[in-house]
């Protein structure tokens, strides 16, 4: 009875993969971060100014049915911000989003899809103030964001913008109600295969 059980779920799993869309992409975008900073009273810090940054990633559209489908990741974006002393604070994250999206296809060549979802990062290195903020553990390295984002595809090619916004306080040792959030917005394109 196990074995056709078994052999149940591995033919059930074979058709679903065997049927599934997938379509890997890749892409490359300018990355414009802001860090929202609010203090111990908590009342938002100005002097935060945007900070251009670099962002790649690669990502497969699993269909999920007609239009609608799942893109997993893995994403590298710098964050971080222009501070108040003018000096600039780079933050390097790897992150793994996982966004549900839905896509209308206009004709052979064009194509219109939105993304929303989590996205799960991890802070691989900083710099800009002369020193690591993950090493000297000023930063936790662990970042959950909510991302959304809008793409116009021609003949696979497309271009892509979207947002980062930050849900998770990155402050390793918190004091009362001070926080810093990770916020970015990005322009890029790329290729559907």
């Amino acid at each position: 009875m196990k074995k056709l059980f078994f052999a149940a779920v591995a033919l059930a799993t074979a058709t679903f993969v065997a049927q599934a869309q997938i379509h890997p992409r890749i892409e490359v975008a300018g990355n414009f971060a802001k860090r929202s900073v609010t203090d111990s009273k908590g009342d938002t810090q100005s002097g935060y100014k945007m900070r251009p940054g670099f962002r790649a990633s690669v990502a497969a559209e699993i269909g999920l049915a007609a239009g609608l489908y799942i893109a997993p990741g893995i994403t590298f974006r710098q964050e971080g911000s222009k501070l108040p002393s003018n000096k600039s604070e780079a933050l390097n994250y790897l992150s793994v989003p996982v966004d549900l999206g839905i896509r209308a296809q206009l004709d052979d060549k064009l194509a219109v899809s939105v993304e929303v979802g989590p996205s799960f990062a991890y802070g691989v290195s900083s710099s800009g103030t002369g020193e690591d903020a993950f090493k000297t553990k000023k930063l936790g390295r662990f970042d959950v964001s909510l991302n959304a984002s809008a793409a116009l595809e021609y003949n696979k090619l497309y271009l892509r913008v979207g947002t980062d916004i930050g849900v998770v306080n990155t402050l390793k040792e918190a004091v009362q109600k001070a926080t810093a959030k990770n916020t970015s917005f990005f322009v890029g394109v790329g290729y559907r295969f």
